[in-house]
């Protein structure tokens, strides 16, 4: 908030509680209400009043902001409300997480959120994995494919019959761990 917005906010304030205003006034607030936002900082002072006949302070303009700010991005992904999906690969951990914290902070400044279509969501379904990922050896004795029965990684080793039995000893042995 510039001084000019908060001596108007001040301005607003004594229209409801007769508070005279000077310099050092304006210098206070401002010095405490640097970082909020004018129109959330505006629809506080109208809350308050329209509730209480108190006279309002920085602090309370503060908590209002703050509570609102707060309602508003917990609500983003209630029932009915459309979810954002983060322009963000899920695998880019730290991007992912940004992208997430960008969301909320844009909902919480009551910005609309952007629905994305499911074509494109939709779009990176079935790409072959990088061959660094692929090649990735899962924990357990079904982490490398079988030498006995050619079961593939993932996959429970078989009898000749085609049912399901324990692994072979030759993928469960500590060598090939």
């Amino acid at each position: 908030m510039t001084p000019s917005q908060t001596a108007e906010l001040l301005g607003f304030c004594a229209a409801f509680d007769r508070r005279t205003i000077g310099k050092a006034d304006v210098l206070a607030w401002q010095t405490v209400l640097a970082d909020v936002d004018f129109t959330a900082a505006r629809q506080a002072v109208t809350e308050h009043y329209a509730a209480e006949t108190r006279w309002i302070m920085p602090a309370d303009i503060r908590q209002a902001v703050r509570r609102h700010r707060a309602n508003t991005a917990d609500s983003i992904q209630g029932p009915g409300l459309p979810a954002e999906i983060p322009d963000a690969d899920p695998d880019d951990v730290p991007g992912y997480l940004a992208a997430l914290r960008a969301q909320r902070t844009r909902a919480a400044d009551g910005a609309e959120l952007k629905r994305r279509p499911v074509a494109e969501l939709l779009a990176g379904i079935g790409r072959a994995l990088p061959a660094a990922v692929a090649e990735i050896r899962r924990p357990g004795p079904l982490g490398r494919t079988c030498p006995t029965c050619t079961a593939a990684i993932g996959r429970p080793c078989r009898t000749p019959a085609g049912r399901e039995r324990a692994p072979h000893t030759h993928r469960t042995t500590e060598e090939t761990r």
